[in-house]
């Protein structure tokens, strides 16, 4: 009896508490999406620079190529061009061949060719134009992937994230203001796709006009939030 009496209990007791969380009210909720973009000049380019050789045979062609590319190391040595700065991204060789005969035979191998190229970083972007004028001079004829970009873009993107924090209380704030009621605390905070840093242009060329003619502009970085909060 006594165990019936105390399982009784215990299913009431469970009944009610399920009754109190059916009857709690809902908190009325807000959700915006907040938007902030954040420019800034860029302060370091990234380029690859190199150097196409041919010759009759692939040892001709390497030591011709060994050779420029030696020059064109000293080149980005004059430049202030750190090691850590510049990193192999691409070496080839292969051989190149002559079209074929009228008669269908096999094409023959006519030559070779060397391409090595580098990919560095360099930070005085004012003298672009210098370094890609002496580069070309200095014997290099492939230069590709030019693009700018900023050495704190993780500071600059969560400058980015606060403004878009801000946006989204103010928007909130908009709409509680609208349906009478004002903003409560954050209750939750996710963060859409972060968009790539993208190049704004400008108005001033970076460099003179006795170098290589080069417009660094601007770099926009955005943050977007999905926020929602209490609504009293």
């Amino acid at each position: 009896m006594t165990r019936w009496l105390a399982l009784g209990l215990l299913l009431l007791t469970a009944f009610s508490c399920h009754a109190d969380d059916m009857s709690a009210p809902v908190p009325a909720t807000i959700s915006v999406t907040g938007e902030g973009l954040v420019t800034a000049v860029p302060d370091m380019v990234t380029v690859t620079v190199g150097v196409v050789s041919q010759a009759e045979d692939a040892a001709g062609a390497l030591a011709a190529n060994n050779a420029a590319m030696a020059t064109l190391n000293d080149v980005l040595d004059d430049f202030g061009v750190a090691e850590r700065d510049r990193r192999t991204s691409h070496f080839n060789i292969s051989p190149r061949y002559e079209r074929r005969s009228k008669d269908g035979g096999a094409p023959e191998i006519s030559s070779y060719e060397v391409n090595n190229q580098v990919t560095i970083r360099y930070r005085d972007i004012d003298r672009v134009g210098h370094l890609l004028d002496a580069v070309v001079r200095s014997g290099g004829n492939r230069i590709n992937g030019l693009a700018f970009g900023n050495e704190d873009d993780a500071g600059l993107r969560d400058e980015a994230r606060k403004l878009a924090i801000g946006d989204a209380r103010r928007k909130a704030s908009l709409y509680a203001d609208a349906a009478a009621g004002k903003v409560g605390k954050i209750l939750s905070i996710s963060e859409a796709g972060a968009p790539q840093p993208r190049p704004m242009m400008r108005g001033a060329m970076m460099a003179e006009a006795a170098s290589v003619p080069i417009s660094a502009g601007e770099n926009e970085f955005g943050a977007v939030v999905n926020v929602v909060f209490e609504l009293e």
